[in-house]
């Protein structure tokens, strides 16, 4: 069996720095703790991140192109622009249950960087792909942008702010059914069943 390979620097400094961010917040875990952590000399840190900030950014950028890209998936896996809206609400509310002290990361001040821009840039043209023929056959609404986003998933990403405040341990199924309808409520254009076949 062939020896596994350690994952260099770079890696191991985002691994351990995405697991500490998450447990402890970004303001409490040190740089140095970090690269002891991740077993890495000072050169090696600073040659990849100058300071916590440029470290944070790229953990926040590395966890909303996870999030992003798994989004797409469930988008890709609906027949309807039904199952798409509510299957959006349901990954994410899911999503955060999942990770939740990653998920404090993301809803936290938004860390700006070009790989954030480019993740961002990715995920929107899926999206907007997505949502193209549903609204050519008139199911959904125009997209734009910031008010799909607001409608879709503000409520929910609201939600989960105060849901990791607290202490339950789940997002209620029911919870998520609440604010699935709101959103096809709010962004599907008309009455009209949609016909899969």
């Amino acid at each position: 069996m062939p020896a596994r390979t350690r994952p260099d620097a770079r890696t191991r400094l985002l691994e351990v720095a995405r697991r500490r961010f998450a447990f402890d917040g970004a303001l409490s875990a040190t740089l140095d703790e970090v690269r002891r952590e991740a077993e890495v000399s000072v050169g090696a840190l600073y040659h990849h991140f100058p300071d916590k900030l440029s470290l944070a950014t790229a953990v926040f950028a590395q966890l909303l192109g996870e999030y992003q890209a798994g989004f797409i998936a469930m988008l890709r896996e609906q027949g309807t622009a039904e199952g798409g809206i509510r299957g959006g609400v349901a990954y994410h509310l899911r999503w955060v249950s999942a990770h939740r002290g990653e998920a404090t990361l993301l809803l936290g001040p938004r860390l700006d960087s070009a790989e954030l821009r480019e993740h961002n840039d990715v995920f929107f043209a899926a999206v907007r792909d997505w949502w193209r023929p549903h609204h050519g056959y008139g199911v959904l609404q125009p997209m734009r942008v910031d008010v799909t986003a607001a409608l879709w998933l503000g409520p929910a990403q609201e939600y989960s702010r105060y849901w990791i405040a607290g202490t339950a341990k789940r997002i209620p199924r029911e919870t998520i059914g609440i604010f699935a309808d709101a959103a096809w409520a709010a962004l599907r254009a008309n009455e009209i069943e949609e016909n899969t076949t």
